[in-house]
């Protein structure tokens, strides 16, 4: 997994030592070879640290060299070899759990130049592991059991071992010992327990507990002491755990012996006693025998439970020993999802056995018969184990469990798959248009073939026009000219596929195109055409007549279906026939009325009116046509209804619009529409309403008049107008600019995305958020508050660096190192805080405004499935961004540690289920992501975190410059994730919420596959070229259902329009069912 700083894979590390095996000393820190001139340097160079076993742990290296340049690693001095909890990311070494014997060692990273042969060593680093492992009690002094005597010295030994050296506790019978106490000594140098001298007063059961740095363990095995005192009571047959079913017996048995004779109680958990002459109620069915054994007849529920049998000798303390009385019970087992194995194969099959006490027995059967231990179809332990599968071993299997409380059961239906078999393949076919066609792939298998189609090696979804019939029958719906071409089915089961194409050709019917309007208009004494044209299997002829069968004047011609009026008089108006036949499909007709018409004009067009506030405003409009048009107005966007205008609105008889006591609303545009059976014109015009000035006493001479003011006003008003209509059009023009320029870049029939002025694509008529404040970075929080309106944010947000503890690093990202800390006194109520640190210390402009608009996103978000911003560190430079962590870190680890075999890492495989949450829980943190108009850009596995709820938040680590360097790719002077890219987004630069989808698409496939990296067998030009051709595909993981699969193809789709959106997807997760089939 290490990988070359350049982007590419590395060859495997070079074998250390000469031909016989021998290993070569290990070349200085930052030394170079022998024979070589030193070039290479060691950025960052890995140092010892602490390190708790079974946790995570990363040795950092970074080497600033020219040319092909790779790193591996050295313990020591043997190569490290990659393995899934100790590998190479970048070029620095990350455990996923560290191993005290595995790891313990000298760690040395090596860069290599193949060119030139140079290499080059870092300094040595280990791992100061600090565990603790649990261990038995056992007997130091004397050497055996039998040689202990009353008064004699006893010693006994903890053997708990961890590093570093732990702080020991003795204990008997549950209780502390302390040191002095008892003619007790205690030693946690030596681990030991000293009594001297021992005496039946010490008698116990001794354990032993200790603590380290690592954590705490108690002894695996404990000792019992037992020194024998003859008026002590000392246990001859100690009372067994009962495990009996309801209405059974049950039997305890107990004896001591001493001198004289012990006395002997039972006492049940209430600490009532039991005997012959006085039983509890519940104890009616207890017998206690002459030599202590206490029988129970005809168990019930409430009998259940622990009983004390306590013997007392004549000196000493009482003897109490315990046993609990179980009642058998037994649970329903799991049900089994059906199995389909294909032939040839062995598969297992595994029966958890439900829980139960006694524990239950588990057997497998089939057809009634109880399999053997061994052969071809065979049960080994829980497991049934079908070797070399046949078609014959279809059928249904039975595992039985049982115990003392009955027997459960359980059926697992398992189907031997097979090839698919054609009965049926599709063929060419000639289909009509506009009429059902249908294509036939019949074929049979076991289980049911699943077949689907692909029309020109793009998959058909079912849709109005498309049909799936369950025997594999393709139906298209209302046959049209473009579904000519190729058809491809193919049939498939577990056990493999089969496919057969077949090519469409369409029998076009005889249809105009488009058919002509029935009524059409004519303008009078201008010249005037009426189309007609029309296709079919042949070329049909066109012609035009008259209804009434007159011929047609001679200033009007018949041009291959255009119908000609080189002037038009009113006697031209009448119905005209086209009639377009050609010989395999005779003829069609289309009936069309054609008006002659005066096209309508307008006499009199409103004027700009300012009117007094309080005064009556006249609108004058006057139309004239023929026929007579009818005129409405509009006004403040909706149409003026005469019958409901009011007392103060009247439209008069020739079309002006009168309105008494004008009011400020009534400001605004006012369109005069004019319209007959023909055409429609319209003309508006503004109305302002404004204040009446109020004259002054005594006016000068010099005082203008108030038709003057109105004058001035409407001057300036209307000056004001003229520069908005000035910068709107400018805008226009603009934007009409861009869309041009983005349709050329567009296939032929796609529908550009609606854009805002600035170039930015608009989401569901809102323009993405792309955060692009005038003040730098450096200056938040400096300056008058009234310069930044995030100031006060900013300020709320101010965390002080002193009280920020850096852990460990965890890689470098575009702004700067990206590393995890504790944070004192973040959170109210928590002393401590593990948070993500984003440090920014680049000094690039683009990479400061992105610094921010994470900043500005993260701040205003707020979500369970987005990680929150918690603090800002910018009294000083570097600036820190706080963020929420949580405690397995990235989704991508914990996808690739989740399909580990390695039993160190103690993972657990994630089911469907499990998979289907994790997509959901990220789709609805980027449906609040854009919903609040933000583009995330770089949406991967890697760039969420997860917790050991399985929780999933959306988050930004970003680590493109080291650990996940191979997952970025350098294009146009910066660092992309294109494997996770729309081809919009790579290409154009044009990223929104539907480059987002794109992406998530590909996050669904990362979480099917186990974090597997996209288009994995291509190189970064390949997969690039691939975008830029509409070809970057990914496969349907293994697993992975059709239904979620087809999700993520919708997600992939060319045209952004046609990808669903976040609220979608999730909607689709949630319904989705998770017994699905691939």
């Amino acid at each position: 997994m290490g990988s070359f700083l350049s982007g590419e894979k590395r060859p495997p590390a070079p074998p250390v030592g000469g031909a016989k095996g021998k290993r070569e000393p290990p070349t200085p820190p930052g030394r170079v070879s022998p024979g070589t001139q030193a070039a290479i340097v060691f950025i960052k160079q890995p140092s010892s640290q602490d390190a708790l076993q079974g946790r995570r742990a990363l040795l950092r290296c970074e080497v600033e060299a020219p040319g092909l340049v790779h790193v591996y690693w050295l313990l020591d001095g043997a190569p490290v070899q990659d393995t899934e909890r100790r590998f190479t990311q970048g070029s620095s070494l990350s455990f996923a759990a560290v191993d005290r014997l595995q790891d313990s060692g000298t760690f040395q990273c090596v860069a290599r130049d193949d060119v030139t042969g140079e290499e080059a060593r870092s300094a040595n680093a280990s791992f100061n592991i600090k565990w603790i492992e649990a261990g038995p009690v056992v007997l130091k002094h004397p050497a055996s059991e039998a040689e202990i005597q009353p008064q004699t010295q006893v010693t006994l030994r903890c053997h708990i071992d961890g590093h570093p050296r732990p702080t020991y506790q003795w204990f008997r019978d549950g209780t502390p010992l302390s040191d002095g106490q008892s003619n007790n000594t205690v030693s946690s140098k030596e681990r030991n327990l000293t009594l001297r001298p021992a005496g039946p007063e010490h008698s116990g059961l001794y354990s032993c507990c200790a603590h380290n740095a690592f954590g705490q363990a108690c002894s695996s095995q404990n000792f019992t002491l037992s020194i024998a005192d003859e008026s002590f009571a000392r246990v001859v047959l100690a009372p067994q755990d009962v495990i009996v079913a309801r209405n059974e017996e049950a039997m305890f048995h107990c004896q001591f012996s001493a001198q004289p004779p012990p006395n002997l109680q039972w006492l049940f958990e209430d600490e009532t006693p039991i005997t012959n002459r006085s039983r509890p109620p519940h104890l009616r069915r207890a017998t206690v025998f002459a030599n202590g054994s206490l029988l129970l007849t005809q168990v019930r529920p409430r009998n259940a439970g622990v009983y004390r049998c306590i013997g007392q000798g004549q000196r000493g303390p009482p003897v109490i020993l315990e046993a609990t009385l179980h009642l058998a019970e037994i649970e329903d087992m799991p049900l089994f999802e059906p199995r389909v194995f294909t032939a040839g194969s062995e598969e297992r099959v595994t029966c958890l056995p439900p829980k139960g006490l006694p524990e239950p027995s588990v057997w497998w059967e089939h057809a009634g018969v109880r399999l053997p231990t061994h052969g071809r179809v065979y049960q080994k332990g829980h497991e049934l184990v079908l070797a070399s599968i046949a078609e014959s071993d279809t059928g249904v299997y039975t595992c039985h469990a049982a115990n003392l409380a009955g027997q459960r059961r359980q059926d697992v239906n398992i189907t031997v798959a097979t090839v698919p078999t054609w009965l049926k393949k599709p063929q060419d076919s000639q289909l009509e248009e506009g009429k059902p066609g249908y294509l036939h792939c019949l074929t049979q298998a076991t289980p049911k073939p699943t077949v689907v189609w692909y029309r020109n090696q793009m998959l058909i979804s079912e849709d109005s026009r498309f049909e799936v019939f369950k025997n594999g029958t393709l139906r298209i719906n209302n046959v049209e000219v473009y579904d000519g071409t190729w058809y491809r089915c193919v049939s498939s089961t577990p056990a493999g596929s089969i496919e057969a194409q077949a090519r469409v050709q369409v029998l076009e019917k005889l249809k105009f195109t488009p058919p002509p309007q029935p009524q059409q208009c004519m303008e009078f004494d201008k010249e005037a055409t009426v189309p007609c044209s029309a296709t079919g299997r042949e070329k049909p002829t066109i012609k035009w007549e008259r209804a009434d069968g007159s011929s047609l004047p001679e200033w009007v011609t018949d041009n291959a279906g255009t119908l000609h009026f080189a002037r038009v008089t009113r006697d031209d108006a009448g119905n005209y026939t086209c009639i377009a036949s050609n010989g395999p499909q005779g003829q069609i007709r289309a009936h069309v009325q054609l008006t002659v018409a005066v096209f309508i004009t307008f006499k009199v067009e409103p004027e700009r009116t300012t009117v007094y506030q309080g005064h009556t405003a006249l609108l004058q409009c006057e139309a004239q046509g023929d026929p007579k048009p009818l005129i409405q107005w509009k006004g403040k966007d909706r149409i003026l209804d005469p019958t409901k205008l009011g007392p103060r609105m009247h439209i008069f008889q020739n079309g002006s619009l009168v309105i008494h006591d004008v009011a400020p609303e009534d400001s605004g545009r006012y369109t005069c529409i004019a319209g007959n059976s023909c055409n429609i014109k319209h003309t508006e015009a503004p109305l302002y309403v404004v204040d009446k000035p109020v004259p002054e006493e005594s006016e000068g001479p010099g005082s203008p008049p108030p038709y003057k003011m109105i004058q001035t006003i409407g001057l300036s008003v209307g000056a004001a107008v003229a520069y908005i209509i000035a910068v709107l059009g400018l805008m226009f023009y603009c934007k009409k600019r861009c869309k041009a320029k983005r349709l050329q870049k567009q296939p032929e029939g796609e529908e550009p995305e609606m854009e805002c002025l600035n170039g930015g694509p608009l989401q569901n008529g809102q323009p993405s958020a792309e955060i692009q404040e005038e003040v730098a970075l450096t200056s938040l929080g400096s300056g008058p508050a009234a310069t930044n309106k995030r100031h006060s944010t900013s300020d709320k947000m101010h965390f002080p660096r002193s009280s920020l503890q850096p852990i460990t690093t965890l890689g470098k990202s575009e702004f700067g190192e990206v590393f995890l800390a504790k944070a004192q006194g973040l959170e109210e109520g928590v002393a401590e805080t593990l948070v993500l640190v984003k440090s920014l210390q680049s000094k690039d402009e683009q990479q400061q405004l992105d610094f921010r608009r994470e900043l500005e996103m993260f701040g205003k978000l707020n979500h369970a499935n987005v990680v929150r911003l918690l603090g800002l560190c910018r009294e000083a430079e570097p600036h820190y961004m706080v963020l929420e962590y949580v405690d397995l870190g990235d989704l991508k680890q914990f996808l690739r540690i989740s399909k580990s075999k390695d039993e160190k890492l103690k993972s657990q495989p994630l089911s469907t289920k499990q998979k289907v949450a994790l997509c959901t829980q990220v789709a609805l943190g980027m449906e609040h992501l854009s919903n609040n108009r933000f583009v995330h850009k770089d949406l991967a596995a890697r760039n969420c975190l997860v917790s050991a709820q399985r929780q999933v938040k959306v988050s930004a680590l970003g680590l493109s410059k080291d650990v996940y360097n191979s997952e970025y790719y350098h294009f146009r002077q910066a660092w992309v994730p294109l494997r996770w890219m729309s081809p919009e987004a790579i290409l154009e630069g044009d990223f929104s919420t539907k480059s987002d989808v794109w992406a998530f698409g590909v996050l669904m496939w990362e979480v099917f596959t186990h974090g597997e990296m996209p288009h994995g067998g291509q190189a970064d030009d390949e997969v690039l070229a691939d975008l830029q051709a509409g070809k970057a595909r990914l496969p349907q993981p293994e697993g992975c259902p059709s239904k979620l699969f087809r999700l993520m193809q919708r997600c992939w789709a060319l045209s952004p329009k046609d990808r669903p959106s976040f609220s979608e997807i999730a909607s689709t997760l949630g319904d989705s069912p998770v017994d699905s089939k691939p």
